[in-house]
């Protein structure tokens, strides 16, 4: 882990993470290899970005998988809907096709509060991890999803749609 809270949170993480990036990225998904090299993504000046935002819902969808019976294949889906930090529109996250996920929630009773800190890595079969902190005065919950890849769309209050991640 690079620059995750518990990490400390350092230049020193950002730099080691970029470069963490750059070195697995023919092995990086192309939507979270998109995000990974943005330069807006992590900053929280840009409205897209989910820094602060706050979860407005999530859903969990399985489907039936291809040439198995429906109850031997099952694929896991998982979308989330984010209010952003400036409270002008959503950001929608898909993870299209879910391994595996921890929801940690150690102090929910309120809310989950900001999305405060995450990560796009790799696991070692290759798969992307995606790491979440939330916090409020302190840290409320942190998710890890594992996952095939990330797709973004940005729908702002006013104007139209903007898918961030490659179709």
């Amino acid at each position: 882990m690079f620059m995750l809270q518990s990490d400390g949170r350092t230049p020193e993480g950002f730099t080691a993470y970029a470069e963490y990036v750059e070195k697995s990225a023919d092995r990086f998904p192309a939507g979270a290899l998109h995000l990974a090299r943005t330069d807006w993504y992590y900053a929280s000046y840009d409205h897209r970005g989910p820094h602060d935002s706050r979860l407005e819902s999530m859903s969990i969808t399985e489907r039936m998988g291809p040439g198995e019976p429906h109850w031997h294949n099952r694929l896991l889906s998982l979308e989330l809907t984010l209010r952003g930090a400036y409270d002008d529109g959503n950001i929608k996250l898909r993870y299209p096709t879910v391994h595996s996920y921890t929801f940690d929630g150690f102090t929910v009773g309120t809310g989950h509060a900001d999305w405060r800190y995450d990560e796009l890595r790799l696991d070692d079969a290759g798969r992307l991890v995606r790491e979440v902190e939330w916090w409020s005065m302190d840290a409320t919950a942190r998710w890890l999803v594992v996952a095939d890849d990330i797709e973004m769309t940005w729908y702002p209050d006013q104007g139209e749609p903007e898918s961030i991640t490659p179709s």
